[in-house]
């Protein structure tokens, strides 16, 4: 349960709202090799159960971000080989021989997520999407003010990209029950420091409630 934070406390619970034609959703690294059973991280035995739990509220807040006209954008964490992986493949050495390599079967995203060929595609190779990539071009030029986020890992690439987000002046809404981990201890503290930190936590219920107060896709004029 999220702690409420009032009085002498420093922190105050913020709540965004999810303007028409305003809203973007960025769907985080629900790739193959992170997700699915045959994927990277499933053969090195590492447990994927808390992150597959996002996939199904994932596809969900895509089908009513369509229907909505909320422009879906999707992340791809990977690289060519661990030269370019930096850091992250030192801390990570299960990819000296494979996983997350561009153009791979497990680069793609999880066929259970919906995603759609016109849909948006940034290519990222750190834990922010907005590190050396154009995901803000395609917010801005999708005039996005608020941006919802989904996907893996919570406390990895979901922090730091919300984090970056708040940095560029956009409102963040980390989506609780659609994003995932490979440490499920470090969830909820990771949650709590968005909360308090730089990002509204909201429900999936709540996020799909106020998703459905927005025009229908054909009221805003939108090719579907």
């Amino acid at each position: 349960m999220q702690k409420s934070y009032a009085g002498a406390d420093p922190f105050t619970l913020t709540r965004f709202t999810m303007p028409p034609g305003r809203t973007a959703l960025v769907v985080i690294d629900m790739q193959n090799d992170f997700l699915h059973a045959d994927g990277w991280y499933a053969q090195q035995g590492i447990d994927i159960s808390h992150m597959r739990a996002a996939i199904a509220p994932t596809a969900t807040l895509v089908r009513e971000a369509r229907v909505r006209g909320v422009p879906v954008i999707w992340t791809r964490h990977g690289f060519r080989d661990t030269r370019d992986a930096g850091i992250f493949a030192r801390l990570r050495p299960f990819f000296d021989k494979g996983g997350l390599r561009q153009g791979s079967w497990g680069y793609q995203i999880l066929d259970e997520c919906g995603s759609l060929p016109t849909d948006w595609y940034v290519e990222k190779q750190r834990l922010s999407a907005f590190f050396g990539t154009n995901l803000e071009v395609v917010l801005r030029s999708l005039k996005a003010e608020t941006v919802l986020f989904c996907g893996v890992l919570t406390n990895q690439c979901v922090a730091a990209t919300s984090k970056d987000a708040n940095f560029r002046d956009f409102a963040p809404i980390v989506v609780r029950g659609a994003v995932g981990t490979t440490l499920p201890h470090l969830h909820e503290p990771a949650l709590e420091m968005m909360a308090v930190g730089w990002s509204e936590v909201r429900s999936l219920d709540d996020a799909l409630a106020e998703l459905a107060t927005l025009p229908l896709v054909n009221a805003l004029g939108i090719d579907s």
